[in-house]
């Protein structure tokens, strides 16, 4: 194996295109029959797979059977951690794209740290997967700090409502529309959650996605960028992940506006006076 692989595309799109028999033998050495059965391809394919990473130095045969050498096994946890990121990538991407170029030196999402996350889409017979599981961990939180949260979950928005009259220490940043939207539809409640003492909301006129931070978790709402339909709720306990969640939420909450009083002439007190 040399550079010159990687620096050829041909060669690396080859490398990558066979990665199916490295990721096989990552699990030890297997003999030429089983490779074949496992990955379902012909004697002839395998011949020719093994053949073109003998030649790079990436496997060896021994009493009869296949392996890894050393560069390869280091080769194939590449390629693994290639295809874990790039596959987050792929999920996030509308995360992405509302990010780049956005206000606000917000932080470069680290892939690595999603590639275990817990994603939940509204497929498997759930239309409402992704705004079940974020209830579930607001459920089992003590406290919730996000923004552009009220919209992942709006029918379960009595519901959240209640965890906070219940001690759920909240801090919630939030476009005005949104603010606006939940105080008309929710008037009874949302009197006595501003009286609780446990609600914080603040006013934030450009937010590009859903975050929360819960205890033990962050989660991430993506949405289709043309419908705004939530496609999927991504969380995790990564530590990565974690302070990554919390500078993006630290860097839009102080761009926000507290709202005093969480009436329509608190809003525009709170726009006039900031």
């Amino acid at each position: 194996m040399t550079a010159e692989t990687l620096s050829d595309p041909d060669g690396f799109l080859e490398l990558v295109r066979r990665a199916p028999m490295m990721e096989a033998l990552c699990d030890g050495a297997a003999d030429r029959r089983t490779l074949e059965a496992e990955l379902d391809i012909s004697r002839a394919t395998s011949h020719r797979f093994t053949r073109w990473f003998g030649d790079r130095g990436l496997v060896e045969r021994v009493d009869g059977e296949f392996r890894l050498t050393a560069t390869g096994r280091a080769v194939a946890e590449a390629l693994a951690r290639f295809k874990s990121e790039v596959t987050v990538a792929l999920l996030l991407a509308p995360v992405l794209d509302a990010v780049d170029g956005g206000d606000g030196p917000i932080p470069p999402i680290p892939l690595s740290a999603f590639v275990d996350a817990t994603v939940t889409t509204p497929g498997d017979g759930d239309p409402h997967g992704p705004m079940n599981r974020y209830v579930s961990l607001v459920r089992e939180s003590e406290t919730l700090r996000g923004f552009d949260t009220w919209a992942i979950a709006p029918t379960y928005m009595g519901e959240i409502q209640e965890r906070i009259l219940e001690g759920m220490e909240t801090t919630l940043v939030d476009p005005v529309a949104v603010v606006e939207d939940v105080m008309e539809n929710y008037p009874e409640r949302c009197v006595a959650v501003c009286v609780s003492g446990h609600l914080t909301i603040r006013l934030h006129d450009s937010l590009p996605f859903g975050l929360a931070v819960f205890d033990d978790r962050i989660g991430v709402a993506v949405r289709d960028p043309e419908t705004n339909a939530l496609t999927a709720f991504v969380d995790t306990d990564s530590p990565a992940a974690r302070e990554w969640a919390e500078a993006t939420y630290e860097t839009y909450e102080s761009e926000s506006v507290r709202l005093e009083t969480f009436t329509k002439s608190g809003i525009r007190d709170a726009l006039t006076n900031q």
